[in-house]
């Protein structure tokens, strides 16, 4: 049997680790086995983001403690927390990764919901986070559309030119 002063304890570096975390994600995790386990947080961490499983009354208590409302009904079966790591290129890594194991292992772990930037988060905005690109690909996308203009004006230029002559 776990001590009150345990259960503090647990609640302080619960909060400590909410508080850091940019990205929150809560997950059901039915019959996950040791090795399924594994291999997620090992996803997870290349991602520079934890995984955390935890009694539900204790995870409520210090999601309270960091400023959050998590709707204990919400919470139901088996729960996980994913915790993206500061800064949004970590905290998207964390939900693409969530994302990814969870279609891929449907029948055993089921994304129940989360926060970004301290707000909750529904399943379907989950996976629209996790569909957002990364920031390189992002960025060769705007320079990608910002040259095809002067490309374009370029060949038209050029095809005036060879009409004119």
């Amino acid at each position: 049997m776990i001590t009150r002063k345990q259960k503090e304890e647990v609640v302080a570096e619960l909060k400590k680790k909410l508080s850091a975390a940019s990205f929150i994600g809560f997950v059901n995790f039915h019959n996950m086995t040791v090795q399924k386990a594994s291999e997620f947080r090992r996803a997870l961490h290349k991602q520079h983001a934890g995984y955390v499983v935890g009694k539900k009354t204790l995870l409520g208590v210090a999601a309270k403690n960091a400023g959050l409302e998590v709707d204990q009904k919400k919470l139901t079966g088996e729960v996980g927390v994913v915790l993206g790591g500061a800064g949004e290129d970590a905290a998207l890594g964390a939900a693409k990764e969530v994302a990814a194991f969870a279609r891929k292992n449907a029948e055993i772990l089921k994304i129940i919901g989360g926060f970004w930037d301290k707000s909750w988060i529904e399943l379907p905005d989950v996976k629209r986070l996790a569909a957002i690109p990364s920031r390189e690909i992002l960025l060769t996308q705007l320079a990608y559309m910002l040259t095809q203009p002067m490309a374009s004006l370029a060949r038209a230029l050029a095809e005036v030119s060879k009409k004119a002559t």
